[in-house]
């Protein structure tokens, strides 16, 4: 560890972008499905360069963070069942839960399940965003370093640590993942991500007061929420034959929301902002994406009924011999969706 413990993170996080930015050079062009493992193996390499041994809860978030980049790896290579992959996560989540590092709401037993879950939810919530234009490094690397300045402000120089070397780590993977084609995060990067964020969160609100542990749980995932329902509108859009702007402008939209709950999060550190009154803003502000998503759905299916209906309609009220002009006629194709090849005479 460095001397000066508030020197730690910033360390952590050059060495970090350093690492992933050399590794993901081989990476991207023999093996991309290893980006994920190379953003974790930088994370890691950062971690223990600038703070040494890390304690036990930093231990175990690595740890299961590990186990669940090599699920996310399996699951990239071949197929996975829906099940295994939450069997596994579950079981991570909760070996970070037994260490310590849980949602401390009621003070009983039922605090490890509610952990586990919202672990485990947070993180699937996370993977999405990779598939949103290069989302994932981006919105990882603002969220990791507010939760690092928030740990500071808190006095946890150890934890602070592990989101700095993400951040740093994320930053360097930013110019590989937003080039189509060439390499992405993946499931293994973006669960890794996820669940390291998550398990931070966790970990700077346990103990405290139920007011603070909502804005600390709710702030830093507002952004993988709002992620998840744009991702489902957009499937929903192109499941109803909608035109859909590109997938990269919602990296920008997506880093703005993150910075903002960042800002709010380290307000209510310092005491500036009550955590009740940012815990409330937030929750309404996910349950209003999370309900508006299944209203858009229907919108959509009963537009496209509609429309069914009304082409049906009008292709009854056609007479048997009207044979006016409907517009130019398509030429005919072959099977292979090709025009019919010319004939040719010849003599």
């Amino acid at each position: 560890m460095t001397p000066f413990p508030a020197l730690a993170p910033a360390l952590a996080g050059a060495v970090a972008c350093l690492l992933s930015a050399v590794c993901l050079r081989p990476v991207r062009r023999m093996a991309p499905y290893l980006t994920g493992m190379a953003l974790a193996a930088a994370t890691a390499g950062a971690l223990m360069t600038a703070y040494g041994a890390p304690d036990r809860w930093v231990s175990a978030i690595l740890l299961a963070a590990a186990a669940v980049a090599l699920l996310g790896l399996i699951a990239d290579v071949g197929a996975l069942p829906l099940v295994t992959r939450l069997i596994v996560e579950s079981l991570a989540a909760g070996g970070v839960v037994l260490c310590g590092v849980q949602v401390t709401l009621t003070g009983d037993w039922l605090d490890g399940p509610v952990s586990v879950m919202w672990i485990v939810a947070m993180t699937n919530a996370y993977g999405l965003l990779d598939r949103l234009g290069g989302a994932l490094a981006a919105v990882a690397a603002v969220t990791g370093a507010f939760l690092s300045v928030t740990a500071l402000v808190l006095g946890d120089p150890a934890l602070a640590v592990l989101p700095a070397a993400l951040t740093g780590a994320c930053l360097g993977a930013i110019p590989y993942g937003r080039a189509r084609g060439r390499a992405r995060l993946g499931p293994s990067g973006s669960l890794f991500a996820g669940f390291v964020l998550t398990c931070t969160a966790a970990g700077l609100t346990a103990g405290r007061g139920t007011a603070v542990i909502a804005a600390g749980l709710l702030l830093p995932a507002l952004a993988a929420i709002v992620g998840a329902g744009a991702y489902a509108a957009r499937r929903e859009a192109r499941r109803a034959s909608r035109a859909t702007g590109p997938a990269r402008k919602a990296a920008p939209a997506l880093c703005g929301v993150s910075a903002g709950t960042g800002t709010a999060g380290l307000a209510v550190a310092l005491g500036w902002v009550p955590a009740g009154a940012a815990a409330t803003a937030t929750a309404a502000t996910a349950a209003a994406v999370l309900c508006c998503t299944p209203l858009r759905h229907g919108l959509f299916t009963r537009l496209r009924h509609d429309h069914s209906e009304r082409a049906r309609w009008a292709s009854s009220r056609m007479t048997a011999g009207d044979d006016r002009s409907r517009g130019p006629v398509p030429p005919p194709r072959s099977a292979a969706g090709n025009p019919p090849p010319r004939v040719v005479r010849r003599g």
